[in-house]
């Protein structure tokens, strides 16, 4: 998804790190719950700007030269790649095996994109240090895993380069002046250089013009997941700022995503079947009749033959005041924004649908570790909500139910949708999930 900041008014204290636009092909992906945000104020920013989540076709970039930058190393069985015992996260090698299921068919793209402005004329040595370095900070770009078979069982062979392993080449693609065709090459490139199955799965892009420069960045979701996209805006500011300067970059260190999958996996591997995250989890698959929530309404004709590509949409339903009015009235009924978002959406169902149950899937992230916070990965776990509602209940009382709900489903998170399906024995495909990001602070 692709976000576009808007300018608003100089905060009354210190600014926040930068915030870009996120950016999707046309095809659903999964935002993150909230985990802290970054503190650290970009040099010179002197506005707060605002975030959207949109689809590529809604991208408006100012006309302007077309650069590809895309990272180069040696052949895959060259000695730059070093053989990696880490396995796999669990997210990644589902994501892959539906990758390699698809290929022959044809598969449409599963990247997630960031854009956001430079002021300035572009200093291109400084950005393409800002790019290699950025590259050398997060492990999981320098890596990269092969799905192979042994007999039935398929597994995933992990190979990794060392930092400093990684160049760039630079291709320039001409002036574009209709933004039309500016977001219409965007979307191509980014399609055809996120492959999951392939290295590099990440593409960056620069549409420079004499006064500023708009800068895309875009990954396969195995590399990423929607909280750690919302952080590279402020990292490669940054990391050009300090290449400006020829200073050192002010970023926290960060711990490597491929030391959180064995963890993962060894975690996971104590689950049972007694487990009470497991029996949670058949209570609420069995009382869905084994399948997990769908839609509370209809969302498509039944009659149609076949179905319809998704689309996304944007709307702003509160402003800033209006946020925090909202905030307020659900802190006093005890509740926070989420379960106050989700008890709207139960009584929603109730009132549309005389839905007594409201159920649903939520993304809770997994960084439990300090050194994970700012780290670029895919840290996700998904968990079961239900919200019990009744003709005549009122937002307060359903307030109340939809914060025990949430509280009753973090835990369920550490389950891995994979492990789960292992022990159930039944496929756990989400089909309709609300995910929550706050980033106001």
């Amino acid at each position: 998804h692709l976000h576009t900041p808007h300018t608003l008014p100089p905060p009354p204290h210190p600014p926040r790190s930068p915030s870009p636009h996120i950016h999707a092909p046309p095809s659903p992906h999964t935002p993150l719950s909230p985990i802290p945000p970054p503190h650290q104020a970009s040099p010179g920013q002197q506005t707060r700007q605002a975030v959207k989540f949109i689809d590529i076709w809604d991208l408006k970039v100012a006309a302007g030269q077309l650069t590809v930058w895309r990272p180069t190393a040696g052949p895959p069985h060259s000695s730059d790649w070093m053989p990696d015992a880490r396995p796999a996260s669990y997210l990644q090698e589902a994501h892959l095996n539906d990758a390699l299921n698809a290929a022959a068919g044809g598969r449409g793209p599963s990247w997630l994109a960031t854009s956001f402005e430079l002021p300035g004329p572009l200093d291109e040595y400084a950005l393409c240090k800002a790019f290699t370095d950025w590259i050398n900070r997060h492990e999981v770009l320098r890596s990269r895993l092969e799905p192979y078979a042994d007999g039935d069982v398929l597994g995933m062979y992990r190979s990794t380069l060392r930092p400093g392993a990684v160049g760039l080449m630079r291709a320039e693609h001409g002036h574009v002046d209709d933004p039309r065709e500016l977001s219409a090459r965007l979307e191509a490139v980014l399609d055809g250089s996120t492959d999951p199955l392939a290295w590099p799965s990440f593409v960056f892009l620069t549409v420079r013009r004499p006064d500023s420069t708009t800068v895309c960045v875009g990954l396969d979701h195995h590399n990423v997941d929607g909280y750690a996209v919302l952080l590279i805006a402020h990292e490669i500011r940054e990391l050009y700022a300090a290449a400006l300067d020829d200073r050192r970059a002010r970023l926290t260190e960060v711990g490597s995503y491929l030391d959180f999958a064995g963890p993962e996996r060894q975690d996971a591997a104590r689950l049972h079947g007694d487990h009470e995250a497991v029996r949670q989890w058949r209570e609420f698959v069995a009382e869905g009749g084994g399948r997990l929530p769908e839609f509370v309404v209809p969302v498509a004709d039944g009659d149609a033959p076949a179905p319809v590509p998704q689309t996304g949409g944007l709307d702003w339903l509160l402003d800033a005041e209006g946020a925090r009015a909202f905030e307020m009235e659900c802190r006093r009924g005890g509740g926070d924004f989420f379960s106050g978002l989700l008890a709207c959406l139960a009584l929603a169902g109730q009132r549309l649908a005389g839905q007594e149950d409201f159920r649903t899937v939520t993304p809770f992230h997994t960084r439990s570790e300090r050194r994970f916070h700012r780290s670029l990965g895919w840290y996700v776990g998904i968990a079961p909500v239900g919200v019990a509602v009744r003709g005549g209940d009122v937002f307060a009382q359903v307030l109340k139910e939809s914060g025990e709900a949430l509280r009753r489903a973090r835990p369920l998170a550490c389950a891995p949708l994979a492990r789960l399906t292992e022990l159930l024995g039944i496929p756990l495909e989400p089909r309709f999930m609300v995910s929550y990001m706050d980033i106001r602070s």
